[in-house]
């Protein structure tokens, strides 16, 4: 049971990293294997107590990145297009598995029963539903079959941005988005940069309305395509989306509506294009606009480089070029200029609405010297008493701080959340339900949470350390204040951040000698033709040795099929190139540091520093308070001054980390939960009630009374008044 253990805990850290990156590794297919032959040798009061890491594995496996578990995948919910692909094509994915794409861990189908005998079914489909129903909601998934259907509102006026919008039923445009829409409007290819929350969907989806062509909207996030395409739907608009995870129903309408001409605007991710039935597919239409939302994706100096992205120039292409939107929030002048090459954007209308928000206002708090991580605490605990500050995010820079920061924040009497990639499924869409639905008011999270998670009145964003870079910060602080009501974001800044974005910096700088191991390396694999399939980079001194050889003109990359990356080695590449290139990363890096650290120390404006380091050199115009060094109101009072308290007596939130085994009372209890649990739910899934390791904490706690029921992580307010009750009377009989 130990090796199994020991096994399971390095497979979890494999199977993170790759959701961590987005890309697979490929030692972790011969772990899985490993693993699955050690499950296969466990005894039954083994596979007992294994069974939680195996759910847990299972979990991670159903979220896979690349070919077998993302948009690669072509899912068998996607009707077969009958055109065999020429040979200059790719091939068909035919050989690729369908949804839901890898079996969990244990081979067995019963396995989720060897937690107990009990409950319906033998309660052998329990785990494995609660996990694949909170895989979706995650990924923004959660019935969307069953939206309402709503009669199709096609538009049939003047292709004119202004009509376009009151078909919309939208009274106004923000800033740029009529210069956006126009550009499109007359085939012209368009770069916009607007800040989060500026409006950028609406630049793409009024043109795709105007005609009877399709548009195509690439995005990296599951989750923002199902919310665009709810809300069109829901007002009638002809939208459709393209990914795993969808029934067979949902998928098969989006496919008919794309062949028989009734979808106006497709959304998919980018690696969907590496499936030749989609390509088949949308080859029957004619694409008037090609948009690429998060297109900063496309940089390799970028904060969030996806190597999918690269087959998006091949795929304008192929698709006869049609006029290119590309759209971000957080791109500097460098990394736009990135996109438009890599796009061919020769002559594109460039829309920057501003990257101000002018109803958020900034703080940095700097805290140095000996209890100062304390004080951050209490000066947390401080401002989020204040409701008015809440609902809240706190972003952390480690998972164990999350964990850490939620459990305090409960013990203050705030509800709270933690959040991170480490979370079982159903934990984590718990989590941001309840968060989404006002039952706990803060969430501690790491960055994994919040894209595509479009919570308008968040009234502080937190960070508890210093982000890695300006353009993470902007990102993350940008999702307060998303209703225009007056928000703030706040980083409490150490100095010993510091040392750890140092230590960082180091670890990626690259020696010109490395980079020509590095290509020579590749060389010694590739081909006749001097090309080669790797791996793509899983770690910052990867990624940079590949760009600086890219760079330097030592290689040229394009995407390959599984996520992987296509190299082309150059015939004549002169060594000499690489330590200028070297010396160009090393300088982008401690560039990227130096600005993180003036924001977080200086005496400038914030938000000025902010809009410059963007490019944005306009005006500030905020509206109400800008920022602790313009307006140093005190609503923070001076860590100094806070009585840092001594370690509260009152017991913390107990089940933010649960017992791995349960003893064979628990058992019986926590199956009752479960049971109970199925039939509280209804036709919503399990987490809406309560998510596993909650239950497990209830059925290790045995709470007496309201009190000692409340204070178990994943309880809150609304679980006490709706369910509270009957809860306490299962753990009275079972105890």
């Amino acid at each position: 049971m130990s090796s199994f253990a020991s096994q399971a805990d390095r497979l979890a850290e494999q199977l993170e990293s790759e959701l961590e990156s987005g890309r697979r590794i490929g030692s972790t297919d011969h772990s899985l294997e490993v693993l699955r032959t050690a499950w296969r040798e466990l005894d039954p009061d083994s596979r007992r107590s294994a069974a939680p890491a195996a759910e847990q594995i299972a979990a991670l496996v159903s979220r896979r990145p690349g070919p077998a578990a993302d948009e690669s995948a072509r899912t068998s919910r996607e009707p077969a297009v009958t055109r065999a692909p020429s040979a200059a094509e790719e091939p068909p994915l035919a050989h690729e598995p369908t949804a839901p794409e890898e079996p969990p861990l244990p081979e067995e189908p019963d396995w989720a029963s060897s937690q107990s005998g009990s409950g319906p079914s033998g309660g052998g489909g329990w785990a494995r539903d609660e996990v694949a129903e909170a895989a979706l909601a995650l990924q923004g998934l959660e019935n969307i079959e069953r939206d309402a259907a709503v009669p199709i509102r096609l538009f049939e006026g003047p292709a004119d941005p202004d009509a376009l919008l009151k078909h919309m039923n939208y009274d106004e445009f923000r800033p740029g988005q009529r210069d956006a829409v126009a550009a499109a409007l007359e085939g012209r290819d368009c770069l916009i940069v607007m800040p989060t929350g500026g409006g950028k969907s609406l630049c793409y989806q009024l043109p795709a309305l105007a005609g009877t062509d399709l548009t195509l909207v690439v995005s990296p996030l599951i989750a923002l395509m199902a919310d665009q395409v709810r809300r069109l739907r829901s007002e009638g608009h002809p939208a459709v989306m393209f990914a795993s995870g969808l029934s067979d129903e949902v998928s098969s309408a989006s496919y008919n509506a794309v062949k028989d001409g009734t979808a106006r605007i497709a959304y998919c991710s980018p690696e969907r294009f590496g499936s030749s039935s989609f390509l088949d597919l949308i080859a029957t239409r004619k694409i008037d606009l090609l948009a690429i939302d998060e297109a900063h994706c496309l940089s390799e100096w970028g904060h969030d480089f996806r190597p999918d992205y690269l087959r998006l120039p091949r795929v304008a292409e192929r698709l006869g070029r049609p006029p290119v939107m590309a759209c971000t929030a957080t791109a500097t002048p460098q990394v736009a200029e990135e996109i438009a090459r890599r796009m061919g954007m020769d002559d594109a209308v460039e829309v920057h609405s501003g990257f101000d928000r002018p109803n958020l206002s900034f703080d940095t708090v700097a805290l140095e010297g000996k209890g100062s991580k304390a004080r951050k605490a209490a000066l947390l605990e401080f401002g989020l008493k204040d409701q008015a500050n809440r609902p809240a995010i706190v972003y952390c820079g480690t998972r164990k701080d999350t964990e850490e920061v939620a459990d305090d924040l409960r013990a203050a009497g705030i509800t709270a959340a933690a959040y991170h990639a480490g979370m079982a499924p159903d934990d984590r869409a718990s989590a941001q339900l309840r968060f989404m639905e006002g039952d706990v008011d803060v969430v501690a999270a790491t960055n994994a949470f919040g894209m595509g998670i479009d919570k308008a009145n968040v009234r502080s964003v937190w960070h508890w350390a210093i982000p890695s870079s300006v353009e993470a910060y902007y990102q993350e602080a940008g999702r307060g204040g998303r209703d225009g009501l007056p928000a703030r974001a706040v980083l409490l800044a150490m100095r010993s951040d510091l040392g750890r974005l140092v230590r960082f910096n180091e670890q990626r700088k690259v020696d010109p000698n490395d980079v020509l191991t590095y290509v020579e390396s590749l060389r010694a694999r590739t081909d006749g033709d001097g090309s080669a399939v790797v791996d793509a980079p899983r770690t910052d001194s990867e990624r940079t040795r590949l760009a600086v050889a890219e760079r330097a003109g030592a290689l040229t990359v394009d995407p390959a099929s599984g996520s992987r990356l296509l190299v082309q080695l150059a015939a004549d590449f002169d060594p000499s190139r690489l330590a200028p290139a070297c010396r160009v990363a090393e300088d982008r890096g401690w560039k990227a540091y130096r600005a993180v650290e003036a924001f977080s120390f200086s005496d400038r404006c914030r938000r000025r520093q902010l809009l410059d380091h963007f490019g944005d050199h306009s005006e500030i115009h905020p509206k109400g308070r800008c920022c602790d060094v313009c307006d140093p109101d005190g609503w923070l009072p001076d860590p100094g001054s806070l009585a840092v308290k001594k370690p509260r007596s009152s017991p913390k939130k107990r089940g933010s980390t649960p017992p791995p085994d349960l003893s064979a009372g628990d058992e019986e209890m926590y199956e009752a939960l479960r049971k109970w649990r199925l039939g509280a739910a209804g036709d919503r899934p399990a987490y809406h009630v309560a998510s596993n390791r909650t239950l497990i904490a209830i059925a290790t706690a045995k709470p007496a009374d309201e009190d000692e029921l409340a204070a178990i992580a994943g309880v809150g307010p609304a679980f006490m008044e709706k369910y509270g009750s009957p809860v306490l009377r299962i753990v009275s009989e079972y105890s």
